[in-house]
């Protein structure tokens, strides 16, 4: 009981830090230091642990990726391979509901913050003449912009989860791709029932070109590239990031010294904090013994393994509204819940842990993409919220019972 309150008071302390805008790494640095001292660390044990854990191997290998990921983003953005492809998109596919739906989608491709936002504009002009409302112009926007969430090896949120988990990216995205697969059919139900097919008519009834299809490709190939080999041939990710954004950015002509000012930006932003904090936090998680107290504290309590697994990411994940979050503070303990011998987490809780923490994100208030979309469409939140609430419940009522029955 001692362990899990100590916990708890941590993830407080974290969700009051974000809550005042302070770093999300430079949070979980003082909440691992107040674990440790909580757990009667010594000032050097827990020192020595926050430095080891810190300079891993596995920490640098994160940050590399992560500072890649940011890179290969602004070599695209810069070479307009993201507006080329949706742009193409609008000519190739018939269907403006597909379209609504395949905008938002693509711009999900790429992490960046407030997304939403950037497809907003396109989903409003697609769906115009539709008899659309826009709560649930909202809903197609926000909710299509974030299943490749599940799969995509480019979002931080993925790459944290595995490594914390102890799955490799394959293995990983193996699991949860059924939930990316879930999310896109019943968002379609959801944002796209009742509404009839609806062609392209007038001057937009444009017939797509080769030009269309090239852009389309060229939009595509570079994410589709760390996909294929990071899951289907199970390369390093570090490895293949850096040489699709290599290949992308000589693709592209962008010059060198472009190309080092996109590499400095990223060096310079909070990412590197972040994983450090993250990982420092894993580690004295690790060293403090919490991890052994708990499951056994939870057994002997007769709670569930797996309403912990859903309870422990989805609130934290609702009440940060940031993936990073509850990959970095929840799912270490997930990683703890019905391990084998060997140290291997349950799969299954920890798809759980991860269709909760996903869920409490996209039903947080704090979710920039949320605020953003709903604002922009000057749509009722209490709506959209009820639209967003209903597969979200699916997805974890599936992911649930994966875990009880399995």
């Amino acid at each position: 009981m001692a362990a899990l309150v100590k916990l708890v008071l941590v993830c407080v302390f974290i969700v009051v830090a974000l809550r005042w805008k302070v770093n999300l790494g430079i949070a979980m640095f003082v909440a691992a230091v107040a674990l440790g001292l909580m757990f009667r660390m010594g000032p050097v044990a827990l020192g020595r642990g926050i430095v080891r854990s810190v300079f891993s191997l596995d920490s640098l290998r994160l940050v590399v990726a992560l500072l890649l990921v940011m890179v290969l983003e602004n070599v695209m953005r810069h070479a307009g391979f993201l507006g080329g492809m949706t742009g193409a998109l609008g000519r190739i596919v018939r269907d403006r509901r597909v379209v609504a739906a395949l905008l938002p989608l693509f711009v999900g491709f790429l992490p960046s913050a407030g997304g939403a936002l950037f497809s907003a504009p396109m989903v409003g002009e697609v769906t115009r003449e539709m008899p659309v409302s826009p709560e649930r112009r909202s809903f197609i926007n926000y909710w299509f912009r974030h299943p490749m969430e599940f799969v995509v090896p480019v979002y931080p949120g993925v790459i944290i989860a595995s490594k914390l988990l102890g799955l490799p990216i394959s293995t990983y995205v193996t699991l949860t791709a059924p939930f990316f697969a879930i999310a896109i059919a019943t968002g379609a139900l959801v944002g796209f029932r009742g509404l009839p097919r609806a062609a392209w008519a007038g001057e937009d009834a444009v017939r797509a070109t080769r030009a269309d299809w090239v852009a389309l490709a060229t939009g595509l190939v570079p994410i589709l590239s760390v996909i294929v080999g990071a899951v289907a041939f199970k390369l390093d990710i570090m490895l293949v990031l850096g040489v699709v954004t290599l290949l992308t950015a000589v693709y592209a002509r962008i010059p060198a010294r472009e190309v080092a000012a996109f590499v400095r930006e990223a060096l310079i932003s909070s990412i590197i904090f972040l994983i450090a904090g993250v990982m420092a936090f894993k580690g004295v998680l690790e060293l403090s013994g919490a991890l052994q107290e708990l499951p056994a504290f939870f057994e002997s309590a007769g709670v569930p393994m797996a309403l912990v697994a859903f309870a422990m990411p989805f609130l934290v994940g609702f009440l940060t509204g940031y993936a990073p979050a509850y990959a970095g503070l929840a799912l270490p303990v997930v990683a703890g819940l019905g391990a084998s011998g060997a140290g291997q987490p349950s799969l299954s809780l920890a798809v759980l842990g991860v269709v909760s923490g996903q869920a409490g994100v996209m039903l947080s208030p704090a979710h920039l993409c949320f605020s953003l979309t709903v604002t922009y469409f000057r749509a009722s939140f209490g709506e959209v919220y009820k639209l967003v609430a209903v597969p979200e419940v699916v997805l974890v009522v599936v992911a649930v019972a994966w875990a009880v029955l399995r």
